[in-house]
């Protein structure tokens, strides 16, 4: 008979953690390094919530062995070892717990999972929800509603006792444990003129080694999304040396790549430890970092000053008294020169980072209208049978598409040179909203298909020297939020994640913040709510309801602007 304890920790720990998925799509987190034990006063902030798990006990059923089992992976300590102590000797060598990671939801419990034994007990099958699956480069991808993880364990006796002969690789945990064991961290790369750093979104353990899979993920180039819209200064076949980790001593990381091809330029050396430093820097046990290349040191004098975010200083626009206007604290003032268009059936203004030109929609979104902060008259610079809400990148160049989409977007440049670019994904979708990140390499997508539930798309916009962009986006796509039954409307806040009104099944459209590569994450109540914007950082929130009025993010709380009405809210870009 199992005790008390025993039985609680199951309970609780059965939640947390599977192996993962017999499904060939699955997941994975990253497997070329070893996972390192999180250790009482070691710093981590995490640590105080390692768990340390039971290990099996004797006379214990197949379905008890599996049920320890699947508890046990919670503990990371040892490489896993109180989850391979419920293995046969050969198949814990054998077993990968980080072959895939699985997200389940936390309010599954394991009585209702379904399980199944073969007559010869020596099978046993079960199956569970999830809701995020994290693949083996740490990349993030939220599920759609139904998703399931298919297991299957193969058992026999060894030395008297049942143990698990064959396990489904992987893990699978809670959404409460996932934020507690793993971590998120950004590699990052140039935008195509190194203007800016460009955030890659991806997700570890917490572990000794997280320094090590960080930068062999760096060395291995960025997300299949981003592949074509971003550059990296790191060569191709780059690698480790010696020993393949990063080591840390003294709040310095040593970071040793062999010899490779031609010998870096001192420039190319430069951006080469920035994207190191820029990745490393999150961490809280690195203050400095010491890099060769080939056995050569690099200096820190070569290394350039590149912005890691475009700054979003200006007001949001919105249309206040039929006419253009830009809010400041509990105010709003009409833009100047803004016509009356109390006539023109306006909609979804814009404006540019630098407050250079304002754009909108008119006569029911079929015109796309340009005011450039130093004329009187704004004229036509695109027409639609119903366009969506305009963005403007930071070329000021202005983008839109047609809400009965073709498989293709239009941009104008600030010459007003139009450019076509092909959406193939999009074609026979109806397009509800797009926006263009603001470093300009990234454009989130809101579409819908009849009968389906609204898809947000981030995929990158590959550019010239110019920065003009190409005639097509990248070919690979990452869906966002695929959680959701409905989404009415997108913002991006900051450089890694999105707002959104949004309704998980059955519920009500409120405001959440969603990680491109994240789960998402409800930002209150606010009632009657349609549209929202953000600006860079992501705390400055504004949500509109379909009345107009203005509700404000601050202090994890909405606040009620009162006195202004207005529609459309926009910050730059």
């Amino acid at each position: 008979m199992k005790t008390p304890r025993r039985r609680k920790s199951l309970q609780m720990l059965i939640l947390a953690i599977f192996a993962t998925m017999a499904l060939g799509a699955c997941s994975s987190i990253p497997s070329s390094s070893p996972v390192g034990h999180i250790k009482a006063g070691s710093g981590d902030p995490g640590a105080s919530s390692a768990r340390i798990p039971d290990g099996p006990e004797p006379g214990d059923s197949i379905g008890e062995i599996v049920r320890g089992f699947l508890a046990a992976g919670a503990g990371t300590g040892n490489n896993f070892s109180v989850a391979k102590s419920f293995l046969t000797e050969a198949e814990a060598q054998e077993w990968n717990p980080q072959e895939s990671v699985s997200i389940l939801p936390n309010d599954t419990d394991l009585d209702s999972l379904n399980a199944g034994v073969t007559s010869d007990n020596k099978t046993l099958t079960m199956s569970a929800p999830v809701v995020g699956l994290v693949n083996s480069s740490g990349i993030y991808n939220s599920t759609k509603p139904g998703t399931q993880s298919n297991m299957e364990f193969s058992l026999r006796q060894e030395n008297g006792e049942w143990r698990i002969a064959s396990a489904p690789d992987g893990l699978l945990i809670s959404e409460t444990e996932f934020q507690t064991i793993f971590l998120n961290y950004s590699l990052q790369f140039f935008t195509s003129d190194y203007s800016y750093l460009v955030p890659d979104s991806r997700w570890f353990l917490r572990s000794s080694s997280t320094p090590t899979a960080l930068i062999n993920e760096l060395l291995s180039g960025p997300a299949s999304y981003l592949s074509s819209a971003v550059v990296t200064a790191i060569p191709d076949g780059a690698k480790l040396s010696d020993t393949n980790v990063v080591t840390i001593e003294n709040g310095v990381a040593h970071i040793a790549l062999g010899s490779q091809g031609d010998a870096p330029t001192d420039r190319e050396k430069g951006l080469i430890r920035q994207q190191i430093a820029s990745t490393l820097k999150v961490i809280p046990s690195i203050s400095s970092i010491e890099l060769t290349i080939g056995g050569q040191l690099v200096s820190e004098s070569l290394q350039p000053k590149t912005d890691s975010s475009v700054q979003v200083d200006g007001p949001p626009v919105v249309l206040s008294q039929d006419r253009l206007s830009r809010i400041s604290g509990t105010t709003v003032a009409k833009v100047e020169n803004s016509p009356n268009l109390a006539k023109a059936k306006a909609s979804d203004p814009a404006v540019s980072f630098d407050d250079s030109l304002y754009v909108y929609l008119q006569n029911s979104g079929k015109e796309l209208m340009r005011l450039k902060a130093d004329t009187v008259d704004a004229t036509p610079i695109f027409k639609g049978k119903k366009l969506v809400r305009p963005s403007i990148d930071r070329f000021n160049t202005v983008w839109t598409g047609e809400r009965d989409n073709k498989g293709k977007l239009t941009a104008i440049g600030e010459d007003s040179k139009e450019y076509s670019i092909a959406t193939d994904f999009l074609s026979g979708r109806d397009l509800i909203d797009l926006e263009v990140s603001r470093d300009g390499t990234r454009i989130a997508l809101l579409s819908r298909h009849k009968g389906e539930p609204s898809r947000i798309d981030v995929v990158g916009i590959p550019r010239d020297k110019a920065g003009n962009p190409s005639s097509a986006v990248s070919d690979a796509l990452i869906e966002v939020g695929s959680n959701f039954d409905e989404v009415k409307d997108i913002s991006w806040a900051g450089s890694t994640s999105l707002v959104a009104m949004a309704a998980m099944e059955g519920d009500e459209v409120q405001p959440f913040r969603i990680g491109v590569t994240g789960p998402p994450a409800q930002l209150g109540e606010v009632p009657d709510g349609s549209r929202i914007a953000s600006g860079e950082d992501g705390r400055s929130i504004l949500v509109t309801s379909s009345s107009g009025e203005i509700y404000s993010y601050n202090s994890n709380a909405w606040q009620k602007l009162v006195d202004i009405t207005a529609k459309d809210p926009s910050y730059p870009g």
